[in-house]
């Protein structure tokens, strides 16, 4: 279990799944309301929360702390949603509190990693 637990929290992995999970978040959200507006707003998102990750991934030090700041805001923001859903929808509230924990957990990952070299 532990050995999993170091794959999943690599910090190369977790900047690699908040792309991605930012991305599905654009898309989703382009698709619901249907405006060029909501998609311009979603395509610019990812791509400025892409130049901060690729940033932080090459250790760059104030990249590390914006990523690290906006994956606990995001984290933090999915796990206070979820708890909504709990009493309507408890398979939604539960994704909701598997991914807000992941962000926050992989940000504190992410923050660690200011200093080390692996």
């Amino acid at each position: 279990m532990r050995r999993v637990f170091d794959i999943v929290f690599r910090r190369d992995i977790v900047i690699v799944v908040f792309m991605i999970l930012k991305a599905i978040a654009a898309i989703f959200t382009g698709l619901t309301v249907g405006s060029n507006e909501v998609w311009g707003i979603g395509i610019l998102a990812v791509l400025t929360y892409g130049v901060i990750a690729w940033f932080a991934y090459k250790r760059r030090v104030i990249s590390i702390w914006a990523l690290s700041v906006i994956m606990l805001y995001e984290g933090a923001g999915t796990l206070l949603m979820s708890w909504t859903y709990f009493g309507s929808s408890p398979a939604l509230a539960s994704l909701g509190f598997v991914v807000g924990g992941y962000l926050i957990l992989g940000g504190l990952v992410v923050f660690a990693s200011r200093h080390g070299q692996g």
